[in-house]
């Protein structure tokens, strides 16, 4: 009897230390980047996406084709957890018989998330910053369609990721079966664990 009650407190001993090793693994691993993205791996990623950033939409109850020509990105610039995107747009747009190519430069802040389902960063919440259209010889600002933009643009990048995991990467694999979160500072986009 004395055997066994000895053996139940050894188990129980040894089940309290794996709990406490494992706990405190979890929130050691949970400070570890398992994967992290600088900003010049991300632009490498955006610029082989820029054949699938077009769209038919309507400007100002106007049709226009929009197609992204390139795409840079900041991450975290002045600290804050967002990424910035600058664009460089042309468009045509189609009136009465008439094709009018414009040019749009902007720029637009976006929140970067994880997909976990489609294993992939994606942006949300669109801001405009800043926006200049030239159409032939006009140019200026565009200030009223600001926020039609930001929707179009929504539409157009949320579909596609600007980063996905590919399961042929052994780095890669680790992660497709962990709950992510993203973390940024300047310059690095950072994939952690998303428990504890």
């Amino acid at each position: 009897m004395k055997y066994i009650q000895q053996l139940i407190g050894i188990q129980r001993t040894t089940w309290v230390l794996l709990s406490l090793i494992f706990l405190s693994a979890c929130q050691y691993s949970n400070q570890l980047a398992l994967y992290s993205l600088s900003q010049t791996e991300l632009n490498q990623q955006l610029s082989h996406s820029l054949g699938m950033l077009q769209q038919n939409a309507r400007l100002a109850g106007i049709p226009v084709q929009l197609k992204v020509n390139s795409l840079q990105a900041q991450i975290a610039q002045d600290g804050q957890p967002l990424i910035q995107l600058q664009l460089n747009t042309e468009a045509q747009a189609k009136m009465a018989l008439l094709q009018v190519p414009l040019q749009l430069a902007l720029t637009l802040s976006a929140e970067p998330y994880f997909d976990q389902q489609r294993q992939a960063i994606y942006l949300r919440q669109f801001r405009v910053i800043q926006s200049e259209l030239t159409a032939g010889r006009w140019q200026g600002k565009l200030k009223p369609l600001n926020r039609e933009l930001e929707q179009l643009l929504q539409q157009l990048l949320a579909q596609q990721p600007v980063y996905r995991l590919d399961p042929n990467k052994l780095s890669h694999r680790a992660l497709l079966n962990i709950p992510l979160t993203i973390k940024l500072s300047p310059g690095k986009l950072v994939l952690s664990p998303a428990y504890l």
